[in-house]
């Protein structure tokens, strides 16, 4: 019985892009590009992670919450208040 040869097809692989093929960064960047068209986060968000952070820094500072604890919780917070930051989007089309 002659032997089975299997052809491995080869991956082109782009090193300065890290992608693998043609289809893999055509899925990529459709999904980077529906990310930048959501909705801005409302001012509640907003709001809730400035009055979070301060709560939370300072009951960790008066000692009534443990320094874990606080450092999660302002962590937390800091990371809405960017996020918040990063939703912003101009009104109109005037950019």
């Amino acid at each position: 019985m002659p032997k089975k040869t299997t052809q491995r097809k080869e991956a082109s692989y782009d090193q300065s892009l890290g992608f693998r093929s043609d289809e893999d960064l055509a899925r990529a960047e459709s999904y980077l590009g529906s990310a930048s068209t959501g909705l801005a986060l409302s001012q509640s968000f907003f709001l809730t992670s400035i009055f979070g952070f301060i709560i939370s820094a300072t009951l960790m500072y008066s000692g009534r919450l443990g320094e874990t604890w606080g450092f999660a919780f302002c962590l937390v917070f800091v990371m809405m208040f960017i996020a918040s930051f990063i939703s912003i989007t101009p009104k109109g089309n005037d950019l």
